[in-house]
């Protein structure tokens, strides 16, 4: 099974999948295909107690040990872009990073 989600991965499909239906989705809800607006955040999540230590670290500001994501959604919810930067880098630096992803991934 994992061999079929790694092809599909390398090829490009599973990106390919994911922007049809979010686009799909986007025009039944009576919005345009691409999103005008979309909402950056920091999340620093706990890691579980299986996770290897070398993996994880420490939000100092929120003192949350484990790991952090800084995801972008448009206004309906739907992910446009995820990034996982080191537990102690700055929010300002994952904002940047989303933002280079986007302006990647879309055609402005």
């Amino acid at each position: 099974m994992k061999y079929y989600f790694y092809k599909r991965r390398d090829d490009g499909i599973d990106q390919a999948i994911h922007d049809l239906l979010h686009r799909q989705v986007r025009e039944r809800r009576g919005r345009s295909a691409d999103p005008s607006l979309i909402v950056l955040d920091t999340q620093s999540l706990h890691a579980g107690t299986g996770v290897p230590a070398d993996t994880t670290g420490r939000d100092a500001h929120k003192k949350v040990p484990g790991r952090k994501r800084g995801p972008a959604v448009d206004v309906l919810g739907l992910v446009i872009a995820v990034v996982v930067p080191a537990p102690s880098g700055h929010d300002n630096a994952v904002g940047t990073a989303l933002l280079d992803k986007v302006a990647a991934d879309t055609d402005t």
